[in-house]
């Protein structure tokens, strides 16, 4: 019997690799996407249900959860600045009217990606599945920890669920990482605040891979897993390889981490004062982030449900920076 799998976020980068992978796979797919998006008419092409609403609205989460058998819940406010309610909104209450529905209308699996943000990743040497979550009074890594507890608490009620912790995903596409760095570079307004910082990243493909293998094992049931590909690369490493795609020079100067981390609560605070909507040059967590120092252990994913990276990290980037540069620079900095 063809099972019904529901993808929240279908629209961004994640959610839409889903999306098509669960397509191939010969899955009924259902998509909950915000009102008006450009992709509704593709996905409807495509044969997707495409439910129209977002995750804050308990009516669309009805309509989008009733009659499916799998839930991969994607959609979240992913980034380092907004307003909090916004967050909170979207990746506490969305989660929490998600988990509701599930349980509800009786769904076999649920599937939440989280954030290897929700860890201490920055003073840390090593990070693991028992690794305690750290609130750390940043919008984003707070609210996905509280998305989590809603998942948990969800889960002691019933529901059959997965929560998986993904480091950075790249990949073609992809408008969080690659472009941003691609663009500060381009313009010279990129530079280091740690020295040889490694730097966790999971390829799309292979991120695809473990949330099917979550959603349909029952290994994965109640537990939680870490999501990367594990193989060493530093930030400096990934801006160079940036820098020499893109023909700019690769940035050189590195700046005290404290001296950073000051000037980009100053920036941060500034933009509020104005008012403003728009995203400081840099913040606080984009500090934090990107001089992380723990290494992931992913050796519980491994293990229990035997999930490997098949796309490996040097074919993953060189993917990655082939469509970067087939883009117009002027479209790298949309976030």
């Amino acid at each position: 019997m063809q099972k019904t799998v529901l993808v929240t976020g279908a629209s961004g980068f994640i959610g839409s690799h889903l999306v098509q992978r669960c397509l191939r796979d010969g899955y009924r797919v259902k998509a909950l996407v915000r009102k008006g998006n450009s992709c509704i008419s593709a996905l409807r092409a495509s044969g997707v249900v495409v439910v129209e609403g977002d995750v804050r609205e308990a009516g669309a989460i009805d309509t989008a959860v009733q009659g499916c058998d799998i839930v991969l819940h994607v959609a979240a406010l992913t980034s380092d600045w907004g307003p909090i309610q916004d967050f909170i909104d979207i990746n506490v209450g969305g989660t929490r009217k998600v988990c509701d529905a599930s349980l509800r209308y009786g769904v076999e699996r649920l599937v939440h990606l989280s954030s290897f943000e929700c860890f201490d990743h920055h003073t840390l040497d090593r990070i693991d599945e028992q690794t305690p979550w750290l609130t750390r009074s940043q919008s984003y890594p707070d609210t996905k920890i509280g998305g989590s507890r809603e998942v948990m608490a969800a889960m002691k009620r019933g529901l059959s669920a997965t929560i998986l912790y993904p480091v950075w995903v790249y990949g073609p596409g992809d408008r969080t990482l690659f472009p941003l760095l691609a663009d500060g570079i381009r313009k010279r307004q990129m530079f280091y605040w740690s020295r040889n910082a490694p730097m966790s990243l999971v390829y799309i493909d292979n991120l695809v891979d473990l949330v099917m293998v979550a959603a349909t094992r029952q290994e994965a049931s109640g537990e939680a897993f870490l999501a990367c590909d594990a193989e060493a690369i530093t930030f400096e490493e990934v801006c160079r390889r940036i820098a020499v795609a893109i023909g700019s020079p690769a940035p050189s100067l590195y700046l005290q981490f404290g001296v950073v981390r000051v000037f980009a609560g100053i920036m941060e605070a500034l933009y509020r004062l104005a008012g403003s909507k728009n995203r400081p040059l840099i913040t606080r967590q984009a500090v934090d982030v990107l001089a992380s120092r723990a290494v992931i252990d992913v050796s519980k994913a491994r293990s229990v449900l035997g999930w490997r990276s098949i796309v490996p990290q040097e074919e993953g980037i060189s993917r990655t920076l082939d469509w970067l540069v087939s883009v117009d620079p002027a479209q790298w900095k949309l976030k």
